[in-house]
């Protein structure tokens, strides 16, 4: 069975020490890759540009590194700080997703506000759970009855 680290060590924390951190790890399971990103930030512009950024870096991960793509995807968690946990930001997190991921495709998320995160520059972080399939996914879709 395999086990791919993805990024350890890298970034900087406060006392110019690397973090005992890795980016990610992909474990090999019966049907693929399991895969965990740590959460992500990127601390230039607005909250959503923040949040766009970010996305383009686990899409990169994703695609380039582990040969899958965003419909991989089967949770984020978004940790917001309070100060920028607006309706309006909610809102426009939610048109960032329907432009990345296409119904039915969507992944479980779930958004937490918090008081601080790491880079006082940062609104958010965005950590990611994936399973990249060996072959094609097979999808059943259940909606509430109606």
């Amino acid at each position: 069975m395999e086990k791919i680290v993805l990024g350890p060590a890298m970034g900087e924390l406060d006392d110019g020490t690397e973090p005992a951190m890795s980016v990610g790890v992909a474990t090999e399971c019966a049907a693929g890759l399991d895969v965990s990103l740590s959460g992500l930030i990127h601390p230039d512009g607005s909250p959503i540009e923040q949040a766009r950024r970010i996305f383009e870096i686990i899409e990169e991960i994703i695609e380039d590194d582990l040969d899958g793509d965003l419909t991989d995807i089967t949770l984020l968690r978004f940790y917001v700080r309070d100060d920028a946990l607006t309706t309006e930001l909610r809102q426009q997190l939610h048109e960032l997703r329907r432009d990345l991921f296409d119904y039915p495709d969507f992944p479980a998320a779930t958004m937490i506000g918090v008081s601080r995160l790491v880079d006082e520059d940062a609104a958010l972080e965005i950590e990611v759970e994936a399973v990249i399939p060996d072959g094609e996914w097979e999808k059943t879709v259940i909606t509430p009855d109606e």
